[in-house]
């Protein structure tokens, strides 16, 4: 879209809507005229925001950050008025699995689900008295408040990484001359599960996250394989989008796990660095961007000279390490708050009550 811009306001997009928080990676920028002409889509504090088509179900509270921000022509706005409700209380009612399940269920189309307002207004939702809703929001709040400042430690990590390996590259080196390269391939269908048997499997960008895929898909039959700490690269629309592998799992058709023996962190950041890489590959392709075995072996990224790669690995591990501490944490501590949600919100459990 040409109203689009490098620089200006962010536009929330439903790719941006994650764990009910808006993520601002690859956000869309609007500037000048464009603003002003948006201005009654600007988001406030207590806003929610909800994916119009697709992944219907998942919602974002907005906080004093994207405050100003714009909600984009692919998302919903909920906006919470009166003392009687608490915003950040909704937003985790909203997220409930059965009241995402209703939404679901109840999206208008076959192929592509979406969703309206009239439906939004008719979601049920138990709403306790305010003094309620407040200590439960506190409660679940302080979890999401500790889980963002992981990923912000985590986020600022990786930017240290980017930058040390910015200051220490050298040259170009083909990812053939750096690296091994396994392309996906996709098992079976029936041998994948959602259950937790066998080995984890990641088929595209739709596992990707931050820095590590979500575990969502298994596989008793796994075909090509990807070791803990590789690079997984997509190879698929979006081209050249980036995870590392947090454990030895199965790769499909739209990932390529990138391999170094030695080098594992150098190789992550040689290939941040060298996103633009793949940009003369997103607009090939007669359905979507693509790209195979031999556009990857032969392309080239940034690389180190020999004489610093030791230390530069060492230093780059060290803060994958942290990195990789602060996402176990946050795993942790989203589990607790998903296993605390339905018994809060309930009544099972108060807020406030420790339990032995």
């Amino acid at each position: 879209m040409s109203d689009y811009s490098e620089h200006g306001t962010p536009v929330v997009m439903p790719t941006n809507i994650r764990d009910l928080r808006i993520d601002p990676a690859g956000i869309a920028r609007v500037s000048g005229e464009h603003v002003e002409r948006l201005a009654r889509h600007k988001l406030q504090i207590g806003d929610i925001v909800y994916s119009r088509r697709g992944d219907v179900e998942k919602c974002a509270l907005v906080s004093e950050e994207e405050e100003g921000w714009l909600c984009g022509t692919g998302c919903l706005l909920v906006r919470v008025h009166g003392p009687h409700l608490d915003a950040r209380f909704l937003s985790y009612a909203l997220s409930l699995p059965e009241t995402r399940a209703w939404i679901s269920q109840h999206a208008v189309g076959a192929t592509m689900p979406n969703l309206n307002t009239r439906l939004l207004r008719e979601v049920p939702v138990k709403v306790p008295g305010i003094e309620d809703q407040r200590a439960i929001a506190a409660t679940l709040g302080a979890l999401d408040d500790k889980i963002e400042s992981n990923r912000r430690a985590m986020a600022k990590a990786q930017e240290l990484g980017d930058a040390l390996f910015r200051s220490a590259s050298s040259d170009y080196r083909a990812v053939s001359d750096v690296a091994m390269i396994t392309m996906g391939s996709s098992p079976r269908g029936e041998t994948l599960n959602e259950v937790g048997e066998g080995t984890p499997f990641y088929q595209g960008t739709r596992d990707f996250g931050d820095r590590f895929p979500s575990l969502r898909v298994w596989t008793e039959s796994p075909v090509r394989l990807a070791k803990k700490n590789d690079t997984l690269m997509s190879v698929r629309a979006p081209v050249g989008e980036l995870n590392r592998a947090p454990f030895d799992c199965c790769v499909g058709r739209g990932v390529a796990a990138v391999h170094s023996e030695s080098q594992p962190s150098t190789l992550y950041y040689a290939m941040r660095a060298s996103a633009s890489t793949w940009d003369k590959f997103q607009g090939e392709g007669t359905v979507f961007a693509s790209v195979n075995k031999k556009d990857v072996h032969d392309s080239e990224i940034l690389w180190v000279s020999n004489d610093s790669a030791e230390a530069l690995e060492l230093t780059l591990s060290a803060l994958d390490d942290r990195i990789e501490s602060l996402d176990r944490e946050v795993q942790r501590l989203s589990r607790l708050r998903d296993a605390l949600l339905p018994e809060l919100l309930s009544g099972r459990l108060k807020p406030g009550r420790r339990s032995a």
